[in-house]
């Protein structure tokens, strides 16, 4: 994983993860699958990732840092909208490689997290982006 970082004068500020490499553990997802009330018998395909899962990446340490540091301090992020595009299904206990963009834009604040992720041999399997209104909170660390 290396980073890359982009800061110009005036224009929106970015930031690059890539190569993070990514699982999507079978007791994540059934976690997952829990927490958004699909339990083993909501459906046949009890084992399947549900499509918002990769959402759940970005609480990976590995990514903390990237998030803290675009969102700056003294913000609350507040969840605006997020969308996922598949070329095929994410397996649960498979390994993945993301690429991450951060984009922090102003007026109104916000942060912006793509991903672009495949599977080990280089081929798309997926692609999300999560927005994040940042919300100024006086007296906020």
């Amino acid at each position: 994983m290396h980073a890359q970082e982009t800061l110009a004068a005036g224009a929106p500020e970015e930031l690059r993860l890539d190569a993070v490499p990514l699982r999507a553990d079978a007791d994540s997802v059934a976690a997952f699958r829990r927490a958004i009330a699909l339990g083993a018998d909501a459906d046949p395909g009890a084992d399947a990732v549900p499509a918002t899962y990769p959402f759940r990446w970005l609480t990976l340490p590995e990514l903390r840092p990237a998030l803290t540091r675009m969102m700056g301090a003294g913000v609350l992020p507040v969840h605006e909208g997020q969308s996922f595009a598949y070329e095929r299904p994410l397996a649960s206990g498979a390994d993945y490689v993301a690429n991450f963009v951060f984009t922090r834009t102003h007026g109104p604040e916000r942060l912006t997290v793509a991903a672009a992720i495949s599977d080990l041999s280089g081929a798309p399997c997926a692609s999300f982006e999560a927005v994040l209104r940042l919300v100024p909170v006086e007296g906020r660390p």
